[in-house]
């Protein structure tokens, strides 16, 4: 077993307080970096992309609807997968409703 400080309740305190503000200033860095993150300029898709789908060739738009916004997931694969990472693809294949397309 590993040794661990043992303290009185006063000490325990004081810690945590010092810890709780650490955790503050990360919150708000955090919160910072994500503010600016949505800030990134978007990109346009200026390619003509077509797909191959049970209904036919289809542009890019074609699949989206006319939608204007497109998330884009990276999957990572190592040199001898035969399927992506599954904590990089677990959002797509459990948060993302699966579309008619």
């Amino acid at each position: 077993m590993t040794e661990h400080k043992i303290g009185t309740r006063e000490e325990y305190e004081a810690a945590r307080a010092e810890l709780l503000q650490r955790e503050k200033e990360l919150t708000r860095a955090s919160d910072e970096l994500a503010r600016a993150r949505r800030e990134l300029p978007w990109v346009p898709v200026e390619q003509d992309y077509l797909f191959e789908t049970d209904g036919g060739a289809k542009t890019l738009a074609d699949l989206f609807d006319g939608r204007s916004q497109l998330l884009v997931y990276h999957f990572m694969f190592g040199p001898d997968w035969s399927a992506g990472c599954p904590v990089c693809s677990s959002i797509a294949t459990r948060s993302i409703p699966r579309s008619p397309i």
